[in-house]
């Protein structure tokens, strides 16, 4: 199984956030507490295992705290030869909607989704290995149940038989234990039992059945045993009742006793909060008044103050004077100085440029030679090409053509040898000198020379006044002449189609192309060499004629490019020292500029001090004049005096009084008069709640005395009996299907242990990078670590410390998952692991992951971090920062602000690539 991306909505705190996977190696989710990472693997395990009906606990859970909203979860997976997108919505709109996209495209929504989906993943995937190569939040890494794991045995046994059947060391496993055997065996045992042991079949009817009858029986007894529950309950509830009521009325007395008395405390309590406002009132009138005073204490040492600060701000004034003059006396020398340093820089730049100027004229002129003679060597290279290229124009014979020629010409010798073989012959002998004519040809014979003719067509032969003969062919012979006859007609009609005369000058033809083809290709190449910085050979003429015209317009000179070159060096050298003096020149220029500002600057500022200063001087000493005038110093020091007087006389009196009533214990009345009337409301609902559940209990007394439930308890037992001994038999045959199925697999498992070699070879591989090259690990037959040897030091795992444990444990994970073939792999997903692992061993376990995952097709590890540190040392990571998903704050019902979603076209993720993008919802 492969996870390509997961979607949450509104998923505890995740408002939308879309994961997109690297399908193979790891995929680093890293962020802060509270972030979403643990919800999105509970959304996964809820999206395959709830249906959308679901209201079960952690559904509701899920649901975010103070939004109408239902969770919704979605994600696109692979497992076998299938690819889907499988959405789910629980709560609030239920929904399921589920797209195969291969092999073929398929929709479905609803429960047939949701059962399809279960079809898929019971059919290609492990479900068991899918939960133990998962490591949860906060829970040790441990060791991982890997013994028996289907996936895992077949790469072990792949492992362990090697490429060609066996190993040199490892057989296969014994015949006698035939798979097919163990196959049939398993296939029994699945009429009784699904692989995760849960009944099914017969089995499975059986224990409903029991179930139903068992679950019947206990409802039929319950029954009888609540109706006698109710019996006494109401007996009881007759006794309460009774009880109950007594006490209330007894309790009533006690009530009005206590309202008696809290009714004469509470004239006298009003009377103490009465005195004890007026205190309260007297106190704050003397706060004020003594706040008046000390308001105008603090007023007159303000003026004081103010008058000091104006005549420390007239001073800095006139201390400043001398200061801002020699500033301005100084930039007006500056300024001379840069002026003149300006004009020695541009009159050694114009000396500079006009060096530079000679310079470029002279490399013109040598540049217009060089594209002069490459020019000539072009028109020759052209004129070359275009002859040859004719030549190539005219030329009507190809490799293709001289084949065709070739192989008509074969077909006219093999007719001729043909003819030849099968033709009669004449033989002519002669015993004395004599010349014969053959066809109108003299043939001479020497004495006792002997030539023989083949008589392919009609001969004619003549011994010139001695005898004329003349031999004709027969039919046979006579069609292979006709056979030579048309091969020679097709070659005659194939070389005139060609414009050649014959094979040879075809051959001569066709080689004279490859010369010109040979030429035309030297010729291209001298093109190329002459034309290289241009793209034809207009472009060189026009670089040719841009430097004639630049020559045009430069000053005739010398053409010594070195002596050129040092007298514009050392102009050049002239204008940087004069540009650098006038810089120095501006430089201490500025330098004045800015010292003359600071002074303006500071002498404006100080002045504005020294106004300000005389301003609030004048201001406060008016503010002290008004507030003498409305009111001297001395009558706010008499009505300080007066209204302190008065307040303690008033707290006097508050306290005299609240002292005599203390001694009655108001508040101890007021708490027995709260808790009687406490009382008395809880004996009245207990009151109620006893009439209550007595009306309740002979109502359901009087129900049960129309159900018969003695006689359904009978019929009850008779069901039960019966489906305990069916139940019984099918538990008896599936036992034995068990014990078979057992027996066979302990066998095959005997001869199987040689699958502990390549699983350990494969740990120990990956745990040496952490441990050092001296580990090695004994590994039991459940693949379970039972020791590990570092450094000829053997300890059991149990002793190991939490971090080697938690190391051992990821490293036969990841062991695993790079066993299994990526048909039956599922991913390997890391919840927040290494807590107990050292930084030097987290750096090394980074080395672990590439390696376990550096293979084509290698397993996908997800890991979710809130400390990304720690998986730093992952060379080939892919890392997803999560960033808080939170719904927009809402504005109201009519200007509610739209979610913002990114465009769908976001470049894919890369490894080493962060995304962390919101996606908008997709169509469908």
């Amino acid at each position: 199984m492969r996870l390509h991306r997961i979607r949450l909505r509104d998923f505890r705190g995740v408002h939308d956030r879309e994961i997109t996977l690297a399908e193979h190696g790891v995929t680093v989710l890293q962020g802060d507490n509270e972030v979403g990472k643990t919800s999105t693997l509970a959304a996964l395990d809820l999206l395959f295992d709830a249906a959308d009906s679901s209201r079960r606990a952690e559904i509701r859970h899920a649901q975010p705290a103070g939004v109408d909203a239902g969770p919704e979860v979605e994600a696109e997976v692979s497992t076998g030869p299938y690819r889907f997108v499988y959405r789910k919505r629980w709560l609030r709109r239920p929904s399921t909607e589920l797209s195969v996209l291969e092999p073929a495209r398929q929709q479905f929504t609803g429960a047939e989704a949701h059962a399809r989906v279960t079809a898929m993943l019971d059919e290609t995937m492990d479900r068991v290995l899918w939960r133990t190569l998962r490591v949860e939040q906060h829970t040790a890494v441990g060791q991982a149940d890997l013994g028996g794991q289907d996936a895992l045995t077949r790469a072990l046994d792949r492992a362990a038989s090697g490429p060609t059947g066996a190993t040199g060391s490892t057989a296969r496993p014994d015949p006698s234990v035939d798979d097919g055997l163990v196959a049939r065996a398993a296939d029994e045992l699945r009429r009784y039992r699904t692989p995760s042991g849960r009944a099914t079949g017969e089995l499975r009817a059986a224990e409903v059945r029991r179930a139903d009858a068992e679950a019947e029986h206990e409802r039929c007894r319950a029954a009888l045993e609540a109706v006698e529950r109710d019996v006494a309950a109401r007996d009881r509830l007759d006794a309460e009742l009774a009880g109950v009521r007594a006490r209330r009325r007894a309790h009533g007395d006690e009530v009005a006793e206590l309202e008696d008395r809290w009714a004469a405390l509470q004239s006298r309590l009003r009377e103490v909060d009465a005195a004890r406002g007026r205190a309260v009132l007297a106190r704050e009138r003397a706060e004020a008044a003594r706040e008046r005073r000390e308001a105008r204490d603090a007023l007159v040492a303000a003026a004081e103050a103010d008058a000091a600060a104006a005549e420390t701000a007239a001073a800095a004034v006139a201390a400043h004077e001398a200061e801002h003059a020699a500033a301005h006396d100084e930039r007006d020398a500056r300024r001379g100085a840069d002026t003149a340093a300006r004009a020695d820089a541009v009159a050694a730049r114009r000396a500079a440029d006009a060096a530079a100027r000679a310079v470029t004229a002279a490399r013109d002129r040598a540049e217009l030679a060089d594209l002069t003679e490459r020019l000539r060597r072009v028109a020759e290279a052209q004129a070359g090409l275009d002859a040859a290229e004719r030549v190539l124009a005219d030329t009507t014979v190809d490799e293709d053509a001289l084949a065709e020629l070739e192989h008509l010409a074969r077909d006219l010798l093999r007719a001729e040898a043909a003819r030849d073989a099968a033709a009669a012959r004449v033989e002519l002998t002669a015993p004395a000198p004599l010349t014969v004519v053959v066809d109108g040809e003299e043939v001479p014979l020497g004495p006792g020379e002997t030539r023989t003719l083949p008589v392919a067509g009609a001969r004619a032969l003549s011994v010139p006044g001695v005898l004329d003969v003349r031999v004709r062919p027969g039919l046979d012979e006579a069609g292979r002449d006709d056979a030579v006859r048309e091969r020679a007609r097709e070659l005659a009609d194939a070389c005139e189609e060609r414009g050649v005369a014959d094979l040879e000058a075809a051959r001569a033809a066709l080689r004279a192309a490859d010369d010109a083809a040979r030429r035309v290709e030297e010729h291209r190449a001298a093109l190329a060499r002459e034309l290289v910085g241009h793209d034809h050979a207009a472009a060189l003429r026009a670089a040719h004629d841009a430097v004639r015209r630049r020559l045009d317009d430069a000053p005739a000179g010398q053409d010594d490019l070195a002596a050129l070159h040092t007298a514009a060096d050392e102009a050049l050298a002239a204008a940087e020292e004069a540009a650098n003096r006038a810089e120095e020149a501006d430089a201490a220029c500025r330098t004045a500029e800015d010292a003359v500002r600071k002074a303006d600057t500071r002498a404006a500022v100080l002045a504005e001090r020294a106004a300000d200063a005389r301003h609030a001087h004048t201001r406060r000493v008016e503010e002290l004049r008004a507030a003498r005038a409305e009111e001297p110093d001395a009558a706010l020091a008499t009505a300080e005096h007066e209204r302190l007087t008065r307040a303690r006389e008033a707290e006097r009196e508050h306290e005299a009084l609240a002292a005599a009533l203390a001694g009655d214990d108001p508040d101890t009345v007021e708490a027995r008069v709260v808790n009687a009337r406490a009382v008395a409301e809880r004996l009245a609902g207990e009151v109620a709640r006893l009439e209550r559940e007595h009306a309740e209990t002979t109502g359901r007394l009087q129900a049960a005395g129309h159900q018969g439930w003695h006689d359904q308890l009978a019929a009850a037992e008779a069901e039960l009996d019966a489906a305990v001994r069916e139940h019984e038999a099918v538990t008896r045959r599936s036992s034995a299907a068990r014990r078979l199925h057992e027996s066979l697999t302990r066998h095959r498992d005997r001869v199987r242990r040689s699958y502990v070699a390549p699983f350990r070879a494969q740990v120990e591989r990956l745990a040496r990078i952490v441990f050092g090259p001296t580990l090695s690990l004994e590994i039991d037959e459940d693949l379970r670590i039972t020791h590990r040897t570092l450094d000829g030091t053997t300890v059991a795992f149990g002793a190991l410390s939490s971090g080697a444990q938690e190391q051992l444990g990821l490293c036969a994970r990841l062991a695993c998952a790079a066993l299994v073939d990526p048909a039956d792999g599922v991913p390997v997903v890391i919840d927040d692991a290494l807590g107990h692992t050292d930084p030097e061993r987290l750096a090394r376990l980074g080395a672990v992951f590439t390696a376990a995952t550096a293979a084509a097709g290698a397993a996908q590890v997800v890991v979710l971090t809130c400390t990304p540190e720690r998986y730093h040392g992952i060379g080939a990571a892919t890392v997803v920062p999560l960033a808080p998903s939170r719904r927009p704050r809402e504005r109201g019902a009519s200007d509610r602000a739209a979610p913002v979603h990114v465009a769908d076209d976001v470049p894919a993720a890369t490894p080493g690539t962060v995304l962390d993008l919101p996606r908008a919802p997709r169509a469908g």
